[in-house]
């Protein structure tokens, strides 16, 4: 398997029934696999991961589940299947055969913790940069067993420290540097690839309806829209199809956005109040690994006549 995606499913309530079988529809692959302790549905039976261990939390719990699911992939059923291990929700869009592309730019055997990075500020002005939840976030084959071994104690710590609670992209961000020393790296390009913000969202209008002879606005190289309604992920698909027809493009890194990427320093603004200098917060978009990963992979897929 070269993706695999888990989705943290819930047959609590059935709209997040409703919301699993969607997602399911609209995007999913033999490779999506719905997270529950507990059956879902007769139409999402095939590809529910039964995990015993995992527990149906509220939003503020969700790092608990996030850490029992990783800990559960390092099973030898698990920790060698795939490629790729991709936590996504159900309330976003995937564009799976363009993330599987953009995938192919990067090594599974080495250690590549992969998303759309952004930075969470500490009440002691803290940053810690982690990879949107929402968005997805992918680890490779060889993170994978280390991420394993290291989540009961990240779990640990964190029920210790804040009884559960927290943001889960916030805190398997900060599990995977703290234990591995890696960090986050953007594999696709926030502007043009990534709808997420409300900003975006608005700008594109991917999730509303369009007439036929009404302009799009939307990216037709999108990979990820979030966060979107059982009812709107089929505009969503439908708008990003209509895009691709009408733009037709090669989704591939951008030589020229990359080379700006890596040139470019960010330096979130620091709290007056922070105990940690200002200037210990600066990030590439790019740096040099990711970088050259990138680069080297727009040139061989501008070549290849395969390339979506």
């Amino acid at each position: 398997r070269h993706l695999c995606i888990f989705v943290p499913s819930s047959a609590r309530k059935q709209r997040f029934v409703r919301a699993a079988e969607e997602a399911w529809k609209v995007w999913g692959t033999n490779n999506t696999f719905f997270v529950s302790n507990q059956p879902l549905s007769l139409l999402l039976d095939g590809q529910t991961f039964l995990l015993e261990t995992d527990i149906d939390t509220d939003y503020a719990h969700l790092p608990v589940r996030t850490f029992l699911l990783f800990e559960a992939l390092g099973r030898p059923e698990w920790v060698s299947a795939c490629d790729w291990y991709m936590k996504a929700d159900a309330d976003s869009f995937l564009n799976v055969p363009l993330i599987e592309q953009r995938l192919r730019c990067f090594y599974p055997a080495d250690f590549w913790f992969l998303g759309v990075p952004q930075v969470a500020h500490s009440s002691r002005g803290v940053m810690t940069r982690f990879a949107s939840g929402g968005a997805g976030y992918i680890i490779s084959r060889a993170l994978l067993p280390k991420l394993s071994t290291w989540s009961p104690f990240c779990l640990l710590q964190l029920l210790q420290h804040a009884g559960g609670t927290g943001m889960e992209d916030v805190s398997l961000a900060g599990c995977i540097w703290r234990w591995g020393r890696v960090e986050v790296v953007s594999y696709a390009d926030y502007e043009t690839e990534v709808i997420t913000s409300e900003a975006a969202l608005n700008r594109t209008r991917v999730v509303q309806k369009h007439e036929p002879h009404e302009a799009l606005a939307v990216p037709p190289c999108a990979m990820v829209v979030h966060s979107v309604s059982p009812e709107e992920l089929p505009v969503v698909r439908d708008n990003i199809q209509r895009a691709r027809r009408e733009r037709p493009q090669k989704c591939i890194p951008d030589q020229q956005r990359l080379a700006h990427g890596a040139s470019m320093v960010l330096s979130p603004e620091t709290p007056e109040t922070s105990e940690v200098p200002a200037d210990s917060y600066q990030w590439s978009v790019y740096a040099e690994r990711e970088y050259q990963a990138l680069l080297v992979c727009s040139k061989i897929q501008e070549a290849d006549a395969k390339t979506l």
